[in-house]
């Protein structure tokens, strides 16, 4: 299965699940919408390995966090910080965690990039970022173990272990153990990228909420 083919499951059960959280229905919704976030993390991944620009990288995933956060923002929508944030910032750390020292003591460059991690951490729980803290080490391990299945599964598997024991840290429920399940199609990756069409996974992201708050408008005043 090749990256297009990945991205296109990702939004679809993206979709159902957003469904179930503005209209409503069977929680299998909410389930099949786990399989979501961890294809784009992989995904988001990937382009960290194959871009050519990081910073123009950056720089459009930042450019549209803060363009799709505006309507939010001025309608007073009850969504967390789109997911756009989450991932420019789980990008900015596995920048930071891949930097090479070349001129400071070691000692100082590693509590740089501790520290830099944990910041962002801060960030992403304080400004409540979809997926938050969860959301930023899930991106930091399918860095580290890209292409170790076996150890990228039991750490993916201990962070939804956390999410059950530690639930105040992370703000998820239990359901989210259900997310392992994407593992059956990232694992089939084939390492193509397949078609090109990345501005309509940017773009289709706010469509798909404009169009179920839409559908969500018209059936109240039934």
């Amino acid at each position: 299965m090749n990256l297009f083919c990945l991205k296109i499951i990702g939004i679809i059960t993206m979709f159902i699940d957003h469904y179930h959280y503005i209209i409503g229905g069977n929680q299998i919704f909410n389930i099949i919408g786990r399989i979501a976030f961890p294809i784009f993390a992989f995904s988001l991944n990937e382009g960290y390995f194959h871009t050519s620009n990081l910073k123009k990288y950056l720089i459009r995933l930042f450019t549209f966090a803060v363009i799709i956060q505006i309507p939010a923002i001025l309608f007073k929508l009850n969504y967390p910080v789109n997911i756009f944030f989450t991932l420019f910032f789980g990008l900015l750390a596995i920048y930071i965690l891949n930097l090479k020292n070349k001129k400071m003591p070691l000692y100082i460059f590693v509590f740089l990039k501790i520290f830099l991690i944990f910041l962002i951490f801060y960030i992403s729980k304080k400004f409540k970022f979809d997926y938050g803290i969860y959301g930023i080490l899930l991106i930091i391990i399918f860095n580290i173990f890209r292409n170790k299945k076996l150890f990228l599964f039991l750490a993916f598997f201990l962070l939804n272990l956390a999410v059950v024991v530690f639930p105040n840290i992370f703000g998820l429920f239990k359901i989210q153990f259900f997310s392992m399940f994407s593992l059956v199609f990232i694992f089939s990756y084939n390492g193509k990228k397949g078609k090109s069409l990345k501005y309509f996974f940017y773009l289709f992201y706010p469509i798909h909420f404009l169009i179920l708050e839409t559908i969500n408008f018209f059936l109240k005043k039934l």
